[in-house]
């Protein structure tokens, strides 16, 4: 077997907390293009140079890119406990790769054979495993030294998830050897019933070995470790993604959610709406909403967009424009359960590609829409309707009823003329406004206007003929200046009566306006000049609906300001287009400059300073005015908080323009950052921690009581039952040797714990977590071995018949001899053993001996007196 010299520098040995220096960012974020690793909360991304934590957003940047050529065989592995991950990248006539990464973010490369394949990784206890060509399977160091190699008759070779066993399954899984992962021997082998199809890449979790098949058949096997069976599913693709959360399997495939009950075996499969990507921990939908994978019975098995039309009369289905309606997203749950999704939790899939309230077209007589909610599409049209209206300003008594509509709206008018109903009949133009010829209408006679087209419901309305509204509001001026000319705009095809005052000539005429309502003065007697006048009102209106205007030199000059003036600008600028203009810049009505687009300032404006900005353009000016605003810290949250006894690790998700305190019983003190959003402070417990922004004078603070309590430093042996300890107060307690818990108690009110376990293998890493809230404390521990036994016996009298066995440990047996004759055996419970013994013989020699679970054991002889 080729050897290649492989070196890791393994940062096992962590004291205290584990205090990742990665950027963190929002857990709501979509996934970014990554790299699946099976059983692992972390991806790599495609470039390869960071991990990125499904559930928190955290990134680690690698200290080597770790990437992949399209058209080689890539594996990945977790390292039991997770705190390694293991990427192989195979190619064919080519040496392969092997990369070790740790949660650290450092990274080791190293080559290996083309011919061989990795099949697992225990990086914590230095070993490799790996499947030969020749069809061996392999142990080895990290350093590729073989510990055992032997061959087991397949190639569907695995290491299960606590690094202890190798799998070795037949291709129809009619037999599966067990084997140590430390020795090589087999401990036994299960013989099964054969399955239908050929499996091709196991997947390990706790307990659990999922084998894949070949091609793209839909049936995967689950075998459990543990009882043997062999569990069939269906619903699955050769990508079909697993993850595994209390004591359940979990995966999503083709619009089906799964779950596997490893206790009983069971799977239930739900049909739910939307897709999804399963991790431990969490459910990651494409629009990087995350849900707890124990919450997956608050999927959404039925999603169905929907209108309240209560703002309708009773029975009237039609969706009117501009009128609001409630809008939500009605989502059934496979818990049976119901709720309303607010519109705004939908994204547009295109611009302007959303619905609104109230209702706005945005086609002629509909609103298509086209969003998504947790990667479901919603899309389709919504048809409505206008409200119809006729308003009125002529009604007829000079032969010509005008008023509005809705746009292209047909109109029909009944009234009475000469004594006779007579209808006459019209359509609104594109701006809703109707001219119908009449006769000449009596005052006082009724009229029915009736308006109706494709886009409005139908609409009827009564009025009387009367003089009529003056359209002297209906004149607005839109041209004022003789640079760019004046313009007047009205009704389509209005007419203006108008007076020009010139500066030598003066004289009336009656203008009409375009189909757009637009008049424009094209010529005059004499040049147009400031200082020209225009008398105009509505033709055939009223002498007091005159009005006039005077024309200036210069149209107005338009322009906006670059950005809204905040504290700390050190200029102000503006963008126009109008040439030739001054501009001046004023802070508190004291003028700072004039001239340019932009102006730089000697000192920062200040809360409550007063910008002005003043433009003129000939005679015309122009001012924008703005008061300065003191902008405070926005987002100030405590997310986590990591104690010890000498010092606690802060995490704050903050506005990260304010300047960052931490006070500690009232005391400003200094913080050691970690990363960008996790700081050290030299806080103890019972401390007063007060976190806190400032920004421009405001404060934005939080404060944290730290709990009181001294906490122990645990210690465990590999004979170890039961450990006592003071953690967090009323807290939740585990004890995990990787991600298997071994333990689990509650604190008390003075955070004493007691928690019962089974001893735990030496130099097994034991973490113990004690949380309440945000409030976390962590450490970690390796298992030592346990005490030899000391005993110490006083020799018994020929009357005795109680011996009392003291020793170091309470547990193990206790035996006594006389001779080869054994005369009592005792359970030891406590460091004082009675036990109980027939008299002896004075001068007679007994044997005591003292053995622990683990085989530690110590003999002692005493003569009897």
């Amino acid at each position: 077997m080729n050897r290649i010299i492989f070196f890791l520098v393994l940062f096992l040995m962590v004291g205290g907390l584990a205090l990742p220096s990665a950027n963190a960012a929002t857990s709501s974020e979509p996934l970014p293009p990554h790299q699946r690793i099976s059983n692992s909360p972390y991806v790599l991304l495609n470039d390869g140079k960071a991990l990125y934590h499904t559930t928190t957003g955290e990134r680690i940047p690698l200290t080597e890119a770790v990437t992949f050529n399209r058209f080689t065989q890539v594996d990945q592995f977790v390292s039991p406990g997770g705190d390694y991950l293991v990427f192989t990248e195979r190619c064919t006539d080519c040496s392969s790769t092997l990369y070790v990464v740790g949660l650290d973010g450092k990274v080791q490369i190293s080559s290996f054979p083309e011919y061989d394949r990795l099949i697992g990784a225990d990086i914590g206890n230095g070993r490799l495993f790996w499947y030969q060509n020749d069809g061996k399977t392999v142990a080895t160091t990290l350093a590729r030294d073989v510990i055992w190699e032997k061959n087991l008759g397949t190639s569907n070779v695995s290491l299960t998830a606590d690094g202890k066993t190798i799998l070795a399954a037949a291709d129809q899984l009619e037999q599966i050897e067990h084997v140590s992962a430390e020795t090589g021997e087999t401990r036994f082998t299960r013989t099964l019933p054969k399955q239908d199809i050929l499996v091709k890449k196991p997947l390990s979790f706790q307990n659990i070995t999922i084998y894949t098949v070949h091609a793209h058949n839909r049936a995967h096997y689950i075998y459990n470790e543990a009882t043997g069976s062999v569990t069939l599913t269906t619903r699955n693709e050769s990508d079909t993604n697993y993850a595994m959360t209390n004591g359940a399997i979990h995966w999503y495939q083709d619009g089906a959610y799964s779950v596997y009950d490893v206790a009983t075996a069971d799977i239930k499969t739900h049909p739910v709406a939307v897709s999804m990507n399963v991790f431990p921990e969490r459910i990651v939908f494409s629009d990087g909403e995350r849900m707890k994978l124990s919450d997956y019975l608050q999927l959404p098995q039925k999603l169905e967009l929907f209108v309240d039309r209560q703002a309708n009369e009773p029975g009237d289905t039609t969706l009117y424009v501009n009128r609001s309606y409630p809008i939500f997203l009605k989502e059934t749950r496979i818990d049976g359960t119901e709720g309303m999704i607010p519109l705004d939790r939908l994204t547009p899939t295109y611009t302007d590609s959303g619905i609104s309230s109230p209702l706005r077209t945005n086609y002629a007589t509909s609103v298509s829409y086209n969003m998504m909610y947790k990667g479901v599409k919603f899309s389709g049209t919504f048809h409505t309707k206008r409200e119809g209206t006729v308003t009125v300003q002529q009604y007829g008594m000079d032969g010509e009823v005008i008023g509005e509509a809705t746009p292209r709206a047909y109109i029909t008018i009944e009234a009475v003329s000469g004594g006779q109903p007579v209808t006459y009949t019209g359509r609104a133009d594109a701006g809703g406004r109707f001219h119908i010829q009449t006769d000449r209408l009596v005052k006082g006679t009724p009229l029915v206007i009736s308006s109706s087209d494709s886009t409005t419901v139908a609409y009827q309305k009564r009025f009387t003929v009367t003089d009529g509204i003056p359209l002297d509001m209906n004149i607005t001026v839109v041209g004022d200046n003789a640079e760019t000319g004046v313009a007047f705009k009205t009704v389509p095809h209005g007419k203006i009566s108008l007076f020009v005052k010139e500066r030598y000539h003066s004289y009336y005429e009656t203008v009409q306006a375009d189909a757009s309502g637009i008049f424009r003065v094209t010529d005059s007697v004499d040049p147009l000049t400031k200082g020209v006048q225009f008398y105009y009102r509505p033709f055939g209106g009223p002498v007091s609906s005159e009005k006039v205007l005077t024309i200036f030199e210069r149209a107005e000059p338009e322009f906006t300001l670059r950005k809204t003036p905040t504290a700390g600008d050190l200029s102000i600028g503006v963008t126009t287009t109008t040439r030739l203009v001054t501009t001046g810049y004023y802070v508190n009505d004291k003028l700072l400059g004039t001239g340019g687009s932009l102006l730089h300032l000697e000192t920062p404006l200040q809360p409550g300073d007063v910008v002005r900005v003043v433009m003129r353009a000939g005679d015309r000016t122009k001012t924008i005015e703005h008061q300065v605003a003191a902008i405070g810290p926005t987002i100030l949250e405590v997310t986590d908080v990591a104690m010890t006894a000498t010092h606690t690790v802060v995490n704050v998700r903050r506005d990260t323009r304010a300047e960052l305190q931490f006070f500690i019983n009232g005391k400003l003190t200094t913080a050691t950052p970690v990363s960008t959003t996790r700081f050290t402070i030299p806080a103890r417990p019972g401390d007063i921690v007060l976190v806190r922004l400032v920004r421009n004078g405001q404060k934005l603070d939080t404060r944290l009581a730290l709990p009181q309590v001294t906490f122990s430093n645990i210690r465990l042996h590999d004979e170890q039952t039961t450990w006592v300890g003071m953690v967090l107060p009323n807290s939740n307690v585990t004890l995990q040797n990787g991600t298997r818990q071994i333990a689990s108690g509650k604190s008390s009110s003075t955070g004493r714990v007691v928690m019962s376990l089974s001893p735990q293998p030496l130099n097994a890493k034991i973490t113990l977590v004690s949380t309440r809230g945000v409030y976390r404390f962590v450490q970690t521990v390796n298992v030592k071995a346990g005490l030899t036994p000391v005993v110490t016996v006083a020799a018994p009298t020929s009357t005795t018949r109680t011996v009392t066995v003291n020793s170091n440990v309470d547990y193990g047996t206790v035996t006594i001899h006389r001779g080869t004759t054994l005369l009592a055996t005792k359970t030891v419970t406590s460091k004082s053993t009675p036990v109980a013994i027939a008299a002896q013989k004075s001068g007679t020699r007994l044997t005591i001996k003292l053995t622990t679970p683990k085989g530690r054991t110590q003999t002692v002889y005493v003569t009897v007196r």
